[in-house]
């Protein structure tokens, strides 16, 4: 999905070892083939692990390397949870909306 200038990828399930797969090649696909900011929408997501983490740090190394922005769309929950513990709020700029998300990636 696209909006403005900002490729959107929307994730639902869980993220997980077992799962990542899926979001490993959703997560390349936009980042190498989009020439433009990436949102990652977590809002349909109901559990997600370190790997999870793990995989939107490296999106977010590649993003910002091309010189694009990134930001990630999560509202209250348990995934947002890992979000504060692990101090990831403001370097993965996590919003509780996507309308926000959306700002924050578009203004880089």
């Amino acid at each position: 999905m696209c909006a403005e200038g900002v490729d959107v990828l929307a994730v639902k399930g869980e993220i997980d070892v077992a799962s990542s797969g899926r979001l490993i090649t959703a997560l390349n696909d936009v980042v190498t083939n989009g020439e433009q900011a990436v949102v990652v929408d977590l809002s349909e997501v109901g559990f997600m692990d370190s790997t999870g983490l793990a995989l939107l740090l490296n999106a977010l190394r590649r993003v910002t390397k091309r010189g694009h922005g990134f930001a990630v769309v999560c509202p209250e929950g348990p995934v947002r949870r890992v979000f504060e513990v692990t101090d990831m709020l403001d370097t993965l700029k996590v919003h509780h909306t996507r309308a926000a998300a959306l700002h924050a990636a578009a203004a880089v």
